[in-house]
């Protein structure tokens, strides 16, 4: 990717692929590439059907760092709530 001036996203159009465009720009930057949000874009699209392939193409988005906080907290809720859930069932009487 050394001597690229642009980084430009193609993952699935929901929160989920939102989070995963974060992941790869931490992992670039981590490298240092791509060091300012200017040079990265994300495709949105919902279907894999040429026209919607080129709109997606000649209408970058910046990704949106909201959406990917959203799967980090539902994740780490995820786990608290199982956590809690599996120590009530293993162990009844026990308070979490």
């Amino acid at each position: 990717m050394a001597g690229c001036d642009y980084l430009f996203l193609w993952l699935d159009c929901d929160r989920e692929g939102e989070n995963i465009c974060y992941e790869v720009i931490e992992t670039c930057r981590s490298a240092g590439l791509f060091p300012c949000n200017d040079a990265v874009y994300r495709a949105r699209f919902s279907s894999l059907a040429e026209a919607a392939i080129k709109a997606s193409f000649a209408r970058p988005a910046r990704p949106n760092p909201a959406e990917a906080a959203s799967v980090d907290a539902r994740q780490e809720l995820d786990l608290k709530i199982g956590v809690s859930l599996s120590v009530s069932h293993s162990f009844p009487g026990f308070r979490v």
